[in-house]
């Protein structure tokens, strides 16, 4: 199935329950046949008959070429039920413009189970597999080493024409070292995984080592692309990792979430880079441009997560002019909850925001924001923890810069310009941008450092309302404007 002509439509209008149980693979299918011999040909034709298959232990099938001239599959497409059990076999290809498997819905339905995808390598969607409105589940398998230049170097999966709603779970899975390099216009989405319009669920599997040279998601980039009416996307992680990363043109070098609905549960989001939003970045989009349909309103939910040791590595001035703020850890333009979760240790390197920046709606409860650092100098490096500004003015945005921190820790972070704890807004002469509401209730706010002043709290055109709360021992004061918070002493 051709998609190149999707691809102007899927990218070019730019840019974020717990456990599921998970039926056994071969359930839905006849008993195993005997076991494909380690031979190109019978692996093609053990493809095309569906049912369940056998692979021979250990077997590597190479993959030489596409299945036919006017194909960008290296096997049969997917259009029915089949269970690939491959034994510790190996799949690959030869990297050489031809995915290795597609899925296409609404009846095409993949399970592979214990077996190696790689070598594979599309122009446009999912290198390893290629998943159009169709059911795909990975258990203990491994997709490393393929490429897709448009989106989805591992994976691509979701909503991609007429053929349905793509799901897509991973059990005890990896996606590792695939990339999505894009040409420059738009594209080099997802590096590991993307998810269009989708479902997506990652059970103890692992993203990771992924690179996208695009606009979005170095590890996983889950959304809506297209800027039309259709389902949200919704990616839901359970005890799983998105580590290791890279997207360096991009916003969210572990996990893009555009419009859609994140829920990391008991997972990590863990030493990934990118421009902005180093390890989350979430936001609503822009819409389906002049005319179009409004866009979502992202939401990301994070229960006892980390994202941990990520970085932001936007310069200043940024692409465009816009206002110097890249997120080390999580960049929140949309809805965001944070329960008894980490986002330590992470850094801008010359802008603000080094752990987060919110300019929607957060609330973060039970958690801790430490040790995060702005290691830029002068007012444009500021909240080395929290930078939180409302951008309505600039953008139209409604409920923006609302951030709510209870009984949580914001302690020990560091900033080159102000607010060495919470930057509530920026006093730029070129761009500033006005602090939000910014409330704390029984939480602590101790031991940061900013080089400007406002070691704990800078606020600038916002309000602050401290309950029950704690801002002591920074450094080289606690509040700035002095007497501007009132229950902050100095």
């Amino acid at each position: 199935m051709k998609m190149t002509k999707l691809v102007k439509l899927v990218f070019g209008t730019g840019a974020a329950l717990l456990v599921l149980t998970v039926a056994p693979a071969t359930a839905a299918y006849a008993s195993p046949r005997g076991s494909v011999p380690c031979a190109t040909s019978a692996l093609i034709a053990a493809i095309s008959g569906g049912g369940s298959i056998n692979l021979t232990p250990g077997c590597n099938y190479t993959l030489t070429s596409p299945i036919s001239l006017t194909s960008e599959d290296g096997l049969p497409v997917v259009t029915t039920g089949i269970a690939v059990n491959g034994n510790g076999a190996t799949i690959s290809g030869n990297s050489t413009d031809f995915r290795i498997f597609e899925v296409d819905g609404p009846g095409g339905s993949l399970t592979l189970q214990n077996v190696t995808i790689t070598g594979g390598s599309a122009l446009d969607f999912g290198g390893g597999i290629f998943n159009s409105g169709g059911r795909v589940t990975l258990n203990h398998s491994l997709v490393t080493g393929n490429s897709a230049v448009t989106a989805g170097g591992g994976i691509a999966s979701g909503t991609f024409g007429p053929n349905g709603t793509g799901t897509l779970t991973l059990n005890n899975s990896q996606v590792t070292e695939n990339n999505s390099p894009g040409t420059g216009n738009g594209d080099g989405v997802g590096g590991g995984i993307v998810n269009v319009q989708g479902t997506a669920t990652l059970n103890s599997s692992q993203v990771t080592d992924n690179f996208a040279g695009g606009p979005a998601g170095g590890g996983i980039a889950s959304g809506n692309y297209v800027g039309a009416p259709g389902p949200t996307s919704s990616l839901t992680l359970n005890n799983s990792q998105v580590n290791e990363n890279t997207a360096p043109n991009a916003g969210g070098g572990g996990i893009q979430n555009l419009a859609g609905v994140v829920t990391l549960n008991s997972s990590q989001v863990n030493e990934n880079s990118a421009l902005n939003g180093g390890g989350i970045s979430s936001g609503n989009g822009a819409g389906g441009g002049p005319g179009g349909p409004p866009p979502g309103t992202a939401q990301l939910t994070l229960n006892k997560s980390q994202v941990n040791g990520n970085t932001a590595t936007a310069l200043v001035p940024l692409p465009g002019g816009g206002p110097p703020i890249a997120a080390g850890g999580i960049a929140n333009g949309g809805n965001a909850v944070l329960n008894s979760t980490e986002v330590d240790d992470n850094t801008a390197t010359t802008t603000s925001g080094a752990g987060i920046v919110n300019h929607g709606s957060m609330t973060i409860n039970k958690s801790e924001v430490n040790g995060n650092m702005a290691t830029g100098t002068g007012g444009v490096a500021s909240g080395g923890g929290i930078f939180n500004a409302d951008i309505g003015a600039l953008t139209g945005a409604t409920n923006s810069g609302v951030l709510t921190i209870n009984n949580s820790q914001v302690n020990s972070n560091s900033a080159g310009g102000v607010g060495g704890g919470i930057a509530n807004g920026l006093p730029s002469p070129k761009m500033p941008l006005p602090g939000g509401m910014l409330t704390l209730n029984h939480s602590q706010v101790t031991a940061n450092s900013a080089a400007l002043g406002g070691g704990g709290i800078f606020n600038v055109g916002g309000v602050v309302s401290l309950a029950s709360t704690s801002i002591s021992g920074n450094n080289p004061d606690n509040c700035l404007p002095h007497g501007s918070i009132s229950g902050c002493a100095g």
